[in-house]
């Protein structure tokens, strides 16, 4: 299923680069900081996450459609552990993306910030890691460690605003619903993006 997915990205992504070949293209990387708010039983679980991301936007018109690829590092520290116990989970989210900027909005009232909706499909290579202290039973104590990886399929539906910031750049700020197989996080990005 994970190939599956994997292959249908890099075909949707090969169809919008061919479709808009001879499109006069804009470039554009950026870099954020990410809050993870988790929800349903993935918040039961973990705490609320931090982490870092990269994007790269190639633009086919000013107003239009977008695609982007993103990768970057999130992680979650676990909560309501037995006292002695630790553990975190944390990976490596891969993603391709189509963004679009609504002539409704980008047009309105000739303002210059730019809101945008953004559909993200990818990989979260992911490892869970844990650490204790076991006693009792006459034992003074042992540590203990381990940790499991495991690779994940992410959908991640966002809606966000560009503000103009210096002659090519801008402060980009997005929330999200991040979806790592079916455990969910609401996350709230800021960072800012470069015109090449």
């Amino acid at each position: 299923m994970k190939r599956i997915a994997f292959c249908a990205m890099l075909v949707a992504l090969l169809a919008l680069v061919s479709m808009n070949a001879s499109a006069q293209g804009q470039m554009s990387v950026g870099a954020g900081v990410d809050i993870m708010l988790p929800v349903g039983n993935f918040g039961n679980a973990w705490s609320t996450g931090f982490g870092g991301t990269g994007e790269f936007d190639y633009a086919f018109s000013e107003q239009g459609t977008c695609i982007t690829g993103k990768i970057g590092y999130l992680t979650w520290s676990g909560k309501s552990l037995p006292s002695g116990i630790s553990a975190s989970y944390g990976g490596v989210p891969l993603l391709v993306g189509v963004k679009y900027y609504p002539h409704l909005f980008a047009s309105q009232a000739g303002s210059p910030v730019r809101v945008y909706g953004h559909l993200e499909l990818g990989l979260m290579f992911g490892s869970t890691s844990y650490s204790g202290t076991y006693t009792g039973f006459g034992y003074a104590g042992f540590g203990y460690s381990g940790s499991q990886s495991k690779t994940d399929f992410t959908i991640v539906p966002s809606v966000g605003m560009e503000i103009p910031a210096g002659p090519k750049g801008a402060v980009d700020l997005s929330i999200r619903y991040f979806d790592i197989a079916s455990n969910g996080s609401i996350g709230l990005r800021g960072g800012y993006k470069l015109n090449l």
